[in-house]
């Protein structure tokens, strides 16, 4: 089984990270950015989506919504 890595729109994952780390900035994909057009085409969501990158999340981890 081959294990060659097919880039995404030009995106290299060692060149995103070198930049990152140089620039002293989190990644942000331009290709799907974090708002409503990246998970809605037309229907806007009934609740508010609220973004979040790993580690910045509600202090009680949990897998599902109680209910």
């Amino acid at each position: 089984m081959s294990s060659t890595v097919v880039p995404f729109k030009n995106q290299h994952y060692s060149d995103l990270k070198r930049d990152c780390i140089k620039n002293k900035k989190l990644f942000e994909d331009p290709e799907f950015p974090a708002n409503d057009s990246s998970v809605f085409y037309e229907e806007q969501p009934h609740d508010i989506v609220e973004w979040k990158r790993p580690g910045v999340s509600a202090s009680k981890k949990r897998w599902h919504k109680a209910g």
